[in-house]
């Protein structure tokens, strides 16, 4: 079997949420296949250097305009064990929370579109003040991470989770404590572009979160590509409907209604007891309508 066909098997049977570990897992096998190859090697060499010129990004607009494929590759670039275990345990765990509560289709759109908001404070901030370094090198997805954690604590304030699997805090003080670090690094001048990222993420995850509690976003379009790019994958196209006569307004608006009053009433139910205190039928309604 063709690497091809196995790459297409493996996205197949994968959500968007396993898709995007899946990415930032194969980059970072991939670099330390490149130390352990280099470490038998007698010719001088520093394996740090390919994923900083070739994926990670820069505020240097001078570079950037010469690699601008980096604006996207730099969410899955890690070259540390601990930064890339922390960035992969988060979005696992924050992924699987903001599949339940808004579907995997948005988590995608919400990754990248945090991602990039990240960068773009990064690059902007860079460029105007003159006391940051536009020539450092931004590369990690915990911008489009610290989004997700965001939108998740705007929809959910009270959701509680537990820290390390011991201590248990609100969504809401969760969000506020991590973007408290980031101003206070910040403020300190420690990693100021990561600092500077997470702080985008988080005001991107900020203004979706309020668009997703009154029914709508900004990233309809992207979820249309990333539907019809799935459909390339697996062979048949997600945006296909059938046909069938369609709903009066009456009808639609009575059904919709009727639908959030029910998906409210276990989103209550979750907040105050927990996941686990869902009837089956309750998950099951829940997951049917989060892939949407």
């Amino acid at each position: 079997m063709s690497l091809f066909s196995e790459v297409k098997k493996s996205v197949r049977k994968s959500d968007g949420l396993g898709r995007l570990i899946a990415i930032n897992v194969a980059v970072f096998v991939v670099y330390m296949v490149v130390i352990i190859v280099k470490s038998f090697s007698l010719t001088p060499f520093h394996p740090e250097v390919f994923p900083k010129i070739v994926l990670a990004s820069t505020a240097n607009l001078d570079v950037l305009i010469h690699k601008p494929w980096t604006i996207i590759t730099h969410m899955f670039t890690h070259i540390e064990v601990a930064h890339f275990l922390f960035n992969i345990v988060g979005l696992y765990v924050v992924g699987r929370i903001f599949k339940h509560f808004i579907g995997t289709r948005k988590l995608v759109t919400t990754f990248l579109l945090g991602g990039l908001s990240g960068f773009l404070l990064y690059v902007i901030s860079h460029n105007i003040f003159p006391g940051l370094n536009a020539n450092s090198s931004i590369m990690g997805a915990s911008a489009a991470v610290m989004a997700l954690v965001i939108t998740i604590g705007v929809v959910q304030p009270n959701f509680t989770v537990k820290l390390f699997g011991v201590f248990e805090m609100k969504l809401m003080w969760l969000c506020i404590i991590l973007v408290f670090v980031d101003l206070i690094s910040l403020q300190k001048g420690f990693n100021s572009g990561g600092h500077l990222g997470h702080l985008g993420g988080a005001m991107y995850g900020f203004y979706v979160g309020t668009k997703f509690k009154k029914g709508n976003t900004m990233s309809g379009w992207l979820d249309q590509f990333f539907s019809r790019l799935k459909g390339m994958f697996t062979g048949r196209n997600e945006l296909k409907t059938v046909h069938k006569r369609p709903k009066t307004d009456d009808e639609f608006n009575a059904e919709r209604v009727s639908r959030q009053k029910e998906i409210d009433q276990i989103l209550d139910k979750i907040g105050k007891s927990g996941y686990e205190s869902l009837t089956k039928a309750e998950k099951d309604f829940l997951f049917k309508y989060s892939q949407k």
